[in-house]
């Protein structure tokens, strides 16, 4: 009787401690939920923000290649204080994007259960990546186009004023934020452009 007592309090005991551990991981699944659901609610309403800075610096970017082809050593040196102010608010407005992807690159970092989520985050890669560098192939052109004015406005006796070149506030280098081995809105800039 006593051995079979034993066996009683050691099956109780067990199914105690199971019941324990049930409860244990129960809690920590609702606190991981609770957690997944704020990220996802971070991305939906970090998201328009986002997607507002991207469509500004599309404006810019076009403003740019409207002119881009009109954009000779005379036009340039008439209009320097246009070109060095548009060259800065482009800058700003690369910066206005990083800004603004702060909470999205924080929490796009894992798949969610969410497909509303989770095209979020892939349109948030994707377009953050091509801003970025659609953004270091315009500023190595750019650049590019005032190491031959400087030139110009050399030979033709420094009579022109400056134009700044175009700097690169957040990367240098093209990213591959996305890591699938494309650097996507990579432009490759010739030398004759």
């Amino acid at each position: 009787m006593k051995k079979s007592l034993k066996i009683i309090g050691v099956f109780v005991l067990i199914i105690i401690i199971l019941v324990f551990l049930g409860c244990i991981w129960a809690k920590g699944l609702k606190k991981d939920q609770r957690i997944t659901k704020e990220k996802m609610k971070l991305i939906i309403d970090a998201y328009p923000k986002f997607d507002e800075s991207v469509n500004m610096f599309s404006d810019k970017r076009n403003i740019l290649y409207e002119f881009k082809d009109e954009l000779y050593f005379e036009t340039l040196s008439e209009n320097v204080t246009y070109w060095n102010t548009f060259i800065d608010e482009y800058a700003e407005g690369i910066k206005k994007l990083e800004e603004a992807s702060k909470v999205l690159k924080k929490n796009c970092v894992v798949n969610f259960g969410d497909v509303n989520t989770n095209s979020k985050c892939t349109a948030f890669k994707a377009n953050y990546e091509a801003a970025h560098n659609y953004y270091i192939s315009d500023a190595i052109s750019f650049n590019k186009l005032v190491e031959n004015y400087d030139e110009w406005n050399e030979k033709n006796g420094n009579k022109a004023e400056q134009v700044k070149k175009a700097n690169f506030p957040v990367y240098k280098k093209y990213i591959d934020y996305d890591k699938d081995g494309e650097y996507f809105g990579k432009v490759e800039v010739k030398d004759n452009e």
